[in-house]
């Protein structure tokens, strides 16, 4: 399987690195449009470097791309893979609007090639493991407190353009928005309150919001994310309730790695795993090879991806609007 990965400023770096010492795949090929970045990986992981998408499509024979570029052009690049049989792992957020998500799909579906999206929550233990615990004994998740304040905050102009990273609630909180999808099903309504308290110089862009979530299950959810914390205070948690018990996911900013939980017939009894240095980039890459491999849909499907943008989508609207927004 030969694979390459365009775009190399940011997450492409883990991309590459994951991509390079999988046993399943051989990567012959990076791309960016700095001359000097692409140099750079070309030489260090001794592989071709090219500064064209398209020259790099046309030259190399490849099974399957990742795309760690800004949004904005992720329907442009996954047109022209999906023309060429590649399939495409796309990192997050799947596009800038829903409407390029849903089009990336189509071209994807019509051309028969896998389309993943980098949503790598969806391969933590701990959360896959409080997703089967919602299966069996626990029971569906009816509330949720989640925690994701981001402990950085960004430079990079695209980053904060509406119509590319949309701001820390489209480029960070997707995350929050598909992770939430995932362990309690589909949103119905959303309200929000955002404001940008801590990079003024980026309004109207908000760097923060506080949201509520109404799923269709009738399960609630509340969410507080933005660019809000700093590195010594880098964390996430996520506290659920039900009428049969409690439980938590604890851990770093995006590697929470320790689940609690506790049942109300034995409320005594608290059980705790741990799941620590686990590897999530890793692990969407072995799973987008086994779903190219078997044909079988991606646990972090077009679908979901554009869901996760569809909630932060309203999440923006429904701040600055001042009244709840129903997908």
């Amino acid at each position: 399987m030969r694979v390459a990965v365009i775009g190399l400023a940011g997450v492409g770096r883990a991309h590459v690195d994951r991509w390079a010492k999988s046993p399943n795949a051989e990567l012959v090929s990076v791309c960016d449009i700095n001359r000097q970045i692409s140099d750079e990986f070309a030489s260090e992981y001794e592989v071709k470097g090219y500064t064209s998408t398209e020259e790099m499509l046309d030259t190399e024979d490849l099974t399957a791309i990742s795309i760690c570029t800004p949004p904005k052009v992720h329907l442009a690049l996954t047109r022209m893979a999906a023309a060429g049989g590649i399939h495409v792992l796309c990192e997050k957020p799947m596009a800038s609007t829903v409407s390029d998500c849903q089009e990336m799909i189509d071209v994807c579906g019509s051309a028969g090639v896998v389309l993943q999206i980098g949503h790598k929550k969806r391969f933590i233990p701990p959360l896959l493991r409080l997703k089967e615990l919602t299966k069996g004994k626990f029971g569906p998740i009816q509330y949720m407190v989640h925690r994701y304040p981001h402990p950085g905050m960004s430079n990079k102009d695209w980053f904060w353009a509406e119509d590319d990273g949309g701001g820390p609630i489209l480029e960070n909180a997707v995350h929050a928005a598909d992770i939430l999808g995932f362990l309690m099903g589909d949103v119905e309504r959303v309200y929000a309150e955002g404001g940008t308290f801590f990079a003024p110089h980026r309004k109207p862009q908000i760097d923060c919001a506080m949201f509520t979530l109404r799923f269709k299950s009738g399960a609630i959810g509340v969410v507080n994310a933005g660019m809000v914390s700093m590195g010594g205070f880098s964390f996430e948690d996520f506290y659920v309730a039900n009428e049969n018990g409690v439980a938590e996911v604890i851990g770093r900013f995006d590697s929470a790695e320790t689940l609690r939980y506790s049942f109300r017939d034995d409320s005594e009894t608290l059980q705790e795993e741990n799941y620590p240095n686990f590897d999530s980039f890793r692990a969407e890459i072995e799973h987008f090879i086994e779903c190219i491999q078997t044909g079988s849909e991606p646990r972090a499907s077009g679908e979901a991806g554009m869901k996760a943008v569809a909630i932060c989508r309203a999440v923006k609207r429904s701040a600055e609007i001042g009244e709840p927004v129903v997908l």
